[in-house]
């Protein structure tokens, strides 16, 4: 007598126990979260004084009150072409988060077969009777449903990896943002600020034309000699020789501002290159807290979210090592024409279980699990690492910003003094109490330090938002697809 075959469902759970005992596999790791010393910081307040502990509003460079900036932002957030390819990166990955979605429904596949020629049932009957089978046309109709049985959660994983890598490019999508808009604020920023110097130069170069012109005529007159003309007029040409390269850092901020806002060349508004005036704060700089820094860096929610997808294709990985059971049906026809396809005796069908392992050579899914655990520490360290970086970031931008203001309200009081020494030079020299020569190194040092303002003015704002991208500010309000309506949280169960 046959021996029966175990149950099937009894066969399905006496795999899955030795599954179980032979997989040798370990849990998904938790994730580690920066610690509370990690986060804080330190004191912010004692790098820069002139600071203020509110959190810097999303829109931080509408702080500057300056319309045309705002424009531009506005414009660049929109038409950025770096911002555009992001984009599409981003709706990859929600088709790969589609696919994996998709591994959770069954599959089914229709088909069907026409053919002409003989048949192995033609061929057993022309046997069985001694006859010779005839070739004629057959047609062949069937389905088949196959249903896998995520026993092990591979499905899951797999979903939580894609659902985590999307959002991980979410988050480079709104770190871009941030670059974009410091970018274009810096951009802005210094093209009014050299066409502000270009000013301030050419206006310090017709006062030494005139200083020139004042020394010939005393030359003439005799009341100086030719080595007096000569330093007004090496004065002159060292006055001079700045203004072409300040013109030429006004055309590259331009030309930085049209890739920036997506603008063909020449396109940017009149307004934007005839600016003079240098965006200016009028209230302490805000910076906020060490912990609301590591929520607002789309860089560390995106390391974060990097590290989430390699802990889930650990799980992934994991998996491997388990049989892999699915639930499956078929059904077909053999009949040989058309008009007998429906019939009782021509319908064939199949339903049960379908078990596949690798076992007993596991070595490939070993290997496997450990490339994707190393995987997983190297992205372990890249998010510790890159919250590192994050505060040494802001802590440094802090210092720079407050050691340039410092050397710019310094610069200020030096140019105010030299401005009244330049006069009081003028007005003793009229009088005869100096010499010429005083009151061209008067003139001369002032020209300096006109130029060195105009520069420290540019440098503060350019310290300014620095520290405004370091505190990765500028993509909260944006009007980007949540992963919400296209997924669950990371966080709740996956169905």
């Amino acid at each position: 007598m046959p021996k029966t075959l175990p149950y099937p469902r009894t066969l399905v759970f006496a795999l899955a126990g030795a599954g179980l005992l032979l997989g040798g596999c370990t849990a998904v790791s938790e994730h580690v979260s920066p610690s509370p010393g990690l986060a804080s910081g330190g004191d912010w307040q004692a790098l820069a004084s002139d600071t203020a502990a509110q959190e810097p509003p999303a829109n931080w460079w509408r702080l500057y009150q300056d319309p045309q900036l705002d424009q531009l932002v506005t414009q660049a957030l929109q038409h950025n072409q770096d911002l555009q390819a992001s984009l599409a990166h981003i709706d990859e990955l929600l088709a790969l988060l589609g696919q994996a979605r998709a591994q959770r429904w069954p599959s089914t596949t229709a088909s069907w077969q026409t053919f002409y020629g003989r048949s192995s049932d033609d061929q057993t009957e022309a046997k069985a009777t001694g006859g010779r089978a005839g070739s004629q046309w057959n047609q062949v109709p069937g389905f088949a449903l196959d249903y896998p049985l995520d026993l092990w959660g591979q499905v899951r994983q797999s979903i939580l990896a894609a659902q985590a890598n999307a959002e991980a490019a979410q988050a480079a999508h709104d770190q871009l943002r941030v670059e974009v808009a410091a970018g274009t604020a810096r951009a802005y920023a210094n093209a009014c600020a050299y066409a502000a110097r270009a000013d301030i130069q050419q206006h310090s170069l017709q006062a030494v034309e005139r200083s020139l012109d004042l020394t010939r005529r005393q030359r003439r007159a005799g009341l100086v000699t030719e080595l007096e003309v000569d330093r007004v007029r090496s004065l002159l040409e060292e006055t001079r020789a700045l203004l072409p390269r300040l013109q030429a850092e006004h055309q590259a901020a331009l030309e930085e501002l049209g890739v920036l806002t997506g603008s063909e060349p020449g396109q940017l508004p009149a307004a934007v290159s005839d600016c003079r005036s240098v965006p200016q704060l009028r209230q302490a700089l805000p910076v906020g807290d060490g912990w609301a820094l590591l929520q607002r860096r789309p860089d560390i929610r995106q390391a974060e979210r990097e590290m989430a997808a390699a802990g889930h294709e650990v799980g992934v990985r994991q998996a491997d090592f388990y049989p892999s059971v699915s639930f499956g049906a078929s059904i077909s026809s053999s009949a040989e024409r058309l008009h007998d396809l429906g019939k009782h005796e021509a319908i064939t069908y199949a339903i049960g279980p379908l078990i596949s392992w690798s076992f007993p050579n596991l070595l490939t899914s070993r290997a496997r699990l450990d490339g994707a655990q190393a995987h997983e520490r190297q992205q372990l360290a890249r998010f510790q690492q890159q919250a590192l970086v994050a505060l040494k970031e802001v802590r440094q931008s802090l210092a720079r910003y407050h050691g340039e203001s410092g050397h710019r309200e310094a610069l200020g009081s030096a140019l105010d003094s030299s401005r009244n020494a330049y006069r009081l030079a003028q007005l003793n020299y009229q009088a005869g109490a100096l010499d010429f020569l005083d009151v061209l190194d008067s003139e001369r040092a002032m020209v300096r330090l006109e130029a060195d303002k105009a520069e420290a003015d540019r440098r503060l704002v350019a310290r300014q938002i620095d520290l405004f991208h370091a505190l990765g500010g500028g993509w909260q309000d944006m009007p980007a697809k949540p992963l919400a309506h296209h997924s669950p949280s990371v966080t709740g169960p996956v169905r």
